[in-house]
């Protein structure tokens, strides 16, 4: 295929088949592994580019897919490298575009961002009944959220947003990955469990946390807090 690719080892964990529309991500998200990676034009927090021939490329992936497996498609995720809806997305408008490619073909799939600019395209997901809504959370914390990712946008809009979907009956799911701090994941979880369908929940994969922590002890008190509340949830690999 040429953009939509089957993810390895721990990316994997979260959908068979992803899509990534830019290069970069401006978010400026402190943990981020991709934070050292540098190119020849930047360091990877500095920029989003468009992928090249993205649309173009999707659209001939959509045409494969669909021959090949018809409507047992896995599905794809937007995206696990940077997200979809970051500050470009504003004035480029390629995620509307290639949410419109997948409609189009019928195909599953499933976001996750940081930003509540994902409303915009309300119009477009909301009668679709392939597409999940995901949303990352490492805290709910405003001041928090504000030095750990600076570029997101208020805290407030990105939990408004996840309340929409689930008002209207779309599915949601959250990632509470990295966990930087056990209270602020056990804090989130309190917030949010009410209008979330899915938890998955990951350990930062590189870097230390800000307060060392214990995996083991970590996962029991962030699985009794989601038993508490009767929510469906996964813990990611990164705690094993």
């Amino acid at each position: 295929m040429k953009i939509v690719y089957e993810p390895r080892g721990a990316a994997r964990e979260y959908a068979a088949l992803a899509l990534n529309i830019y290069k970069g991500c401006t978010h400026g998200c402190v943990y981020c592994y991709n934070n050292g990676r540098r190119s020849r034009k930047g360091y990877f927090y500095e920029d989003a580019r468009p992928k090249k021939g993205v649309l173009e490329n999707l659209e001939k992936d959509c045409k494969f897919l669909v021959k090949k497996c018809g409507t047992n498609c896995p599905e794809i995720l937007l995206t696990f490298l940077g997200d979809a809806y970051q500050p470009a997305e504003v004035v480029l408008g390629l995620t509307r575009q290639a949410i419109t490619i997948l409609i189009e073909y019928n195909l599953r799939f499933t976001i996750l961002t940081k930003s509540a600019l994902i409303v915009r395209d309300l119009d477009l997901l909301a009668p679709y009944d392939g597409f999940r809504a995901g949303f990352s959370f490492t805290t709910v914390d405003p001041i928090q959220s504000a030095a750990w990712e600076p570029q997101t946008g208020p805290i407030g809009d990105r939990i408004g947003a996840l309340m929409i979907f689930y008002k209207i009956e779309v599915p949601t799911w959250v990632s509470l990955e990295p966990v930087m701090d056990v209270d602020l994941t056990l804090e989130a979880i309190e917030k949010l469990h009410s209008f979330v369908d899915f938890f998955y929940v990951g350990a930062l994969n590189h870097g230390l946390p800000p307060k060392p922590i214990d995996l083991a002890d970590a996962r029991r008190k962030i699985e009794s807090v989601l038993q508490k509340y009767r929510c469906n949830y996964k813990f990611k690999s990164s705690f094993d």
